[in-house]
């Protein structure tokens, strides 16, 4: 293998120093923080390839529904419950896509996710309703032409991040 060290090196390096100062620029952005409710979003508008992200809700009891991802037609939103639990929804708005998962939840029980008819107005819960919402769960979205996203992700309900009343939904995802 050989060591370039001269005229494409340096442009090698430099490549990268501007992508990563426009993925920070671009992360500051999608960031939104309220004095109670911190949000990152896992947003892209539009693919050229594979793409990772990672989301982060944290909120207060009875906080507002906002939008954590939404990717290649899948959209997931968050929210916490006036009880302090986190509630999760994951949207379609392309017909005749199919989401297929599933929820572990604190106490060991597996909560099953799909739809094999998922699109427009159809709404898919991605929380558990047991009442145990220390959870983690995985979910695979694919529409007709081949798009797929898939979301790995955690929740917790108030208490949690060392005694705070407060929920979190997180996680990432990925679109090819």
């Amino acid at each position: 293998m050989k060591l370039l060290t001269k005229g494409r090196g340096t442009a090698a390096l430099i490549v990268p120093v501007v992508a990563l100062a426009a993925v920070a620029t671009a992360s500051a952005s999608a960031d939104q923080a309220t004095a109670k409710t911190t949000v990152h979003r896992a947003i892209v508008k539009g693919t050229a390839g594979p793409v990772t992200r990672t989301f982060s809700f944290i909120g207060p009891r009875g906080s507002k529904t906002v939008n954590v991802v939404s990717i290649d037609g899948l959209t997931i939103n968050a929210r916490c419950g006036t009880a302090g639990q986190p509630v999760i929804f994951g949207f379609s708005s392309v017909a005749k896509s199919d989401i297929l998962g599933h929820v572990f939840d604190g106490l060991g029980r597996v909560h099953i996710i799909h739809n094999t008819s998922f699109g427009p107005n159809v709404s898919v819960p991605l929380s558990t309703t047991s009442g145990d919402y220390d959870a983690s769960g995985s979910v695979l979205f694919e529409t007709p032409a081949g798009k797929v996203v898939t979301v790995s992700y955690g929740f917790d309900n108030a208490t949690t991040l060392g005694n705070q009343n407060v929920c979190t939904v997180f996680g990432s995802a990925i679109a090819s």
